[in-house]
C-alpha cells in the first residue's frame, strides 16, 4: 500500500482499496498501521499522502533500533537480577550450564522434545554447520519456526543457500535484523538456551527454565521479531531468474553490503555490479529501491 500511495501521490481510502483489490476494512487497517509507523499522513479530509522514504523510513529505523536497545538493557538487568538471586542457597537455580562435547548432544535432546514452536535469534558464530536437517524434519511434522537472522549470518559463505533458503522453503518464517544481541533459541514456552561458541571448542550452552529470566528472553525475541525485516524467498509466479540473481536480490533486500554480498555469492565486485546493472536493465529501473519493488512485484523476492 505504501508503494501504491507513493505512485498515486494522494488517494482516498476507497481509491487505495480499489487499486489494490482490498476490502474496505483491510485498506483501513493498513492505513492505520502505516500512519502509526509515520509513513503515511492525512493530507486533508479527502485523502492520504505517503511520507517520502528518505524521511519516513529513516525515522522508522531509528525508532526500531531504540526498541532493540531498550530490550538489550532489560535483558542485561534481568541477567543481573538472576545472578543475585541464585546466590541465595535456598533458591534452586533456573539455569543449567553445559560445556564441552555434551553441548551438541544436549541441544539435539532438547530439539527432539519440542511440541509446537521454536523461536530463534540466529547470529554467528554457529555451533553446527550450515545444513539444518533437524529443522526441516521438525517443520515436516508441524512444528512452527520463527527465526530472526542477523545480517552477518547471511553474509557467511553458503549459509543463505544451504541453511536459510531450504528452511524457508520448508515453511520457516524468517526475518532479518541489522544485528542481534545474542544467539538464542526458545522452545515452546518451556525453556530457552543461549550458546557461546569458543575457538576450536564446543563452547557453552546456557539453558534457562521458566521464571523471570525466561520471560525477559521471550520479550527480547518478540521485540527483535517485530522490528526485523521479513525475508522473502518466495518461489515466484513471474518470469524465472537465475538462482544466483535471486540470492543477490535477497542479500540486497536484507541490507547486506555490496562487498559482503559479492563474497557470499562467490563473485568479484566487478561481476557483482555488472549483474546488478543487468537486473536494473531487465526491470527498467534506475535505483535499488525501484529494483526491490520490481523484484517483489514479479515474485522474485
Amino acid at each position: 500500500m505504501y508503494v501504491q500511495l507513493l505512485s498515486m501521490r494522494q488517494a482516498t481510502e476507497a481509491a487505495l482499496a480499489e487499486a489494490l483489490d482490498l476490502r474496505p476494512e483491510q485498506a483501513r487497517a493498513a492505513l492505520k498501521e502505516l500512519t502509526t509507523w509515520g509513513l503515511v499522513g492525512r493530507h486533508d479530509a479527502s485523502g492520504f499522502r505517503a511520507v517520502v522514504p528518505e524521511v519516513g523510513l529513516d525515522a522508522l529505523v531509528r525508532r526500531r533500533q531504540a526498541d532493540v536497545e531498550r530490550a538489550r538493557i532489560a535483558v542485561g538487568h534481568a541477567f543481573e537480577t538472576q545472578r543475585r538471586t541464585t546466590r541465595r542457597a535456598e533458591v534452586d537455580s533456573p539455569v543449567e550450564v553445559v560445556t564441552g562435547p555434551a553441548v551438541k548432544l544436549r541441544i539435539r535432546q532438547l530439539v527432539n522434545s519440542v511440541r509446537h514452536e521454536i523461536r530463534r535469534l540466529d547470529r554467528p558464530p554457529h555451533l553446527f554447520g550450515p545444513v539444518n536437517r533437524a529443522e526441516i524434519e521438525q517443520l515436516a511434522r508441524g512444528v512452527t519456526y520463527r527465526v530472526v537472522y542477523a545480517r552477518e549470518s547471511l553474509e557467511l559463505p553458503d549459509y543463505l543457500e544451504e541453511n536459510v533458503t531450504p528452511c524457508v522453503e520448508a515453511g520457516e518464517q524468517a526475518r532479518v535484523a541489522a544485528e542481534l544481541p545474542v544467539n538464542m533459541t526458545i522452545l515452546d514456552k518451556d525453556l530457552a538456551w543461549l550458546t557461546r561458541p569458543e575457538d576450536g571448542q564446543d563452547g557453552t550452552l546456557t539453558i534457562v527454565y521458566p521464571g523471570g529470566l525466561l520471560e525477559a528472553l521471550v520479550g527480547l525475541f518478540e521485540i527483535c521479531w517485530k522490528t526485523a525485516v521479513p525475508l522473502h524467498l518466495a518461489a515466484g509466479t513471474g518470469p524465472s531468474i537465475r538462482a544466483a540473481d535471486r540470492r543477490l536480490l535477497v542479500l540486497l533486500n536484507a541490507g547486506v553490503s555490496d562487498t559482503r554480498a559479492a563474497q557470499s555469492l562467490g563473485m568479484s565486485r566487478r561481476t557483482f555490479y555488472r549483474r546488478l546493472e543487468q537486473l536494473m536493465a531487465l526491470t527498467a529501473t534506475t535505483s535499488r529501491f525501484q529494483l526491490a519493488v520490481a523484484a517483489a512485484q514479479r515474485g522474485w523476492l
